[in-house]
């Protein structure tokens, strides 16, 4: 069990649907991406029609992408080609669009240069938008083609810096409760230290530990962490934290 009420006894680990909340409100906000979170409220009055989100791995741009393709209704880009020349078409009609990734995409296809240009061009004629997420900021992407240069030069461009401790405990609580996780006050501060500092991490972690213990039929607690973080630790944490409750 993990904290959770089930009306049929689990005998198998299942893979259930499971969707994060995405919503505006379900995003913590702090000072690390509360420039970019009160830019995502500005929609639809972005300058020029358009977003760039740009900041290190890990630091929430997808997710954040995430929250504004809800509230959009955005079609995500996925930025090939075939798929670059649709959402040309779809930003024609006025459509919202996200494309994630930009500077990556840019750097392995300079071609896409030319259709990211006509992509941003009919998004702003048709009054659409166009929400893009980067790793490094505009200036930074060396583009070649003038025009495209000049227009993303003018967009308003928002850096998400990675996460502080703060942040992390809170949205790692807030995994768990979105899973409906019961979970003992000391696990998140145990857990934190030992996994990358990024939302990825932290969601992995959550999934990775519900599906063992719904395996093993057991709490989610410091135990089971150690055992997942660190499989040669269980024997050395059962000598003397059997509960996990220790420090």
């Amino acid at each position: 069990m993990t904290g959770r009420q089930h009306d049929f006894p689990l005998q198998l680990s299942l893979k259930l649907s499971f969707r994060p909340a995405q919503a505006r409100e379900d995003f913590v906000v702090a000072s690390c991406n509360e420039l970019a979170v009160n830019w995502v409220d500005r929609w639809p009055d972005w300058p020029g029609s358009a977003l760039v989100l740009h900041g290190q791995r890990g630091c929430g741009k997808t997710h954040l992408g995430a929250v504004w393709q809800t509230q959009s209704n955005a079609v995500v880009l996925n930025g090939g080609a075939l798929d670059l020349e649709t959402g040309r078409r779809l930003a024609e009609k006025g459509e919202a669009l996200l494309l994630e990734d930009v500077d990556a995409r840019l750097a392995a296809v300079p071609a896409w240069e030319e259709t990211l240009l006509h992509l941003y061009n009919a998004a702003h004629a048709a009054g659409g938008s166009l929400l893009m997420t980067a790793a490094s900021h505009p200036a930074e992407w060396g583009l070649s083609l003038p025009d495209l240069r000049s227009r993303v030069k003018a967009l308003p461009a928002a850096r998400i810096d990675l996460p502080d401790d703060e942040l992390l405990e809170s949205v790692m609580r807030k995994r768990f409760n979105d899973r409906q996780m019961a979970i003992q006050p000391d696990l998140v501060r145990y857990v934190l230290p030992r996994i990358e500092r990024s939302f990825s991490a932290i969601h992995d972690f959550v999934d990775r530990i519900d599906t063992l213990a719904l395996e093993r039929h057991r709490k989610v607690n410091r135990t089971l962490a150690v055992e997942l973080l660190n499989p040669q630790g269980r024997s050395r944490l059962a000598e003397g934290d059997q509960d996990g409750l220790g420090t």
